[in-house]
């Protein structure tokens, strides 16, 4: 199956098919802009709110996975089922649905997709938009796989081996040229990272092809056969690196849940800026 799904084949499968289609729902971090929650919403959506119960707010970071059971009860409550048919989309184009998608698939949900170009496409094309709906209750049978989402550990144990950090952050950011945007967070990077600021893998707000998203990764020195752990400020935009590095034929791609509001925050974790 597929990842994406452009908006005119969304359009022609709501017709036929019984699709539930997921809005991932998130202010943006860093510049505090809220998302338009209250704003009209494609038809038959439900919302993941990556602010709320989308996230495990007791860790301490911004938007941790929650565990399998209690995002389960999320989901199910939300209208889902482990057997939906799911396409996630958000309304910037594509900036938070790769994260819900990406959580999805770390809960063994087979049937999910990304709407190409999210609601911004799908409005662009004059498609039905509707009032958001009270979700019906389901139960969600999760199917945890663990290969998704790695912890500090794990990133600690990938130094210095053949896995590849990827780090979707800006470049001033990566390179510590400007202060961070959570407090007590160090500036720079993972020793032995890459820097591939998720910005340039989508263009008005749909992934680039395949061919283009291929030549950044080389151009980054990243090596799509070997393993890649992807990063960024709170493991929400490491997601469009990760979804980009699938489209590309990768098959060993996890995210740094944690990401740079853990390891900035750690004074033991190293950091380096050159």
């Amino acid at each position: 199956m597929s990842i994406l799904v452009n908006v005119q084949q969304l359009a022609t499968q709501l017709q036929d098919e019984p699709i539930i289609l997921v809005r991932a729902v998130m202010d943006d971090p860093v510049t505090k802009t809220p998302d338009t929650r209250n704003a009209m919403v494609l038809p038959n959506s439900v919302d993941i709110d990556l602010d709320g119960e989308g996230s495990d707010h007791t860790t301490g970071f911004p938007h941790s996975m929650p565990t399998a059971s209690d995002l389960a009860l999320y989901l199910g409550r939300q209208g889902l089922t482990e057997r939906s048919s799911v396409v996630v989309y958000d309304t910037r184009g594509m900036y938070s649905a790769p994260r819900v998608w990406w959580m999805l698939k770390a809960m063994g949900h087979e049937d999910a997709r990304l709407l190409n170009g999210g609601q911004v496409a799908w409005e662009g094309q004059s498609l039905p938009v509707s009032e958001q709906r009270i979700p019906s209750h389901f139960k969600y049978e999760a199917n945890a796989q663990s290969k998704w989402f790695v912890n500090s550990s794990a990133v600690i144990q990938a130094l210095n081996t053949d896995a590849q950090l990827v780090d979707a952050r800006s470049e001033a950011r990566f390179y510590g040229q400007v202060e961070e945007p959570r407090k007590g967070v160090r500036s720079g990077h993972m020793p032995g990272a890459f820097n591939l600021p998720f910005t340039l893998l989508v263009d008005d707000g749909e992934f680039l092809p395949v061919e283009a998203l291929k030549e950044f990764f080389e151009q980054a020195g990243i090596d799509l056969t070997r393993p890649i752990i992807c990063t960024c400020g709170s493991g929400v935009t490491a997601c469009i690196i990760g979804v980009a590095a699938l489209m590309c034929g990768a098959s060993d791609v996890s995210i740094y849940d944690g990401s740079w509001s853990e390891w900035g925050a750690h004074s033991t974790y190293p950091v380096v800026t050159d």
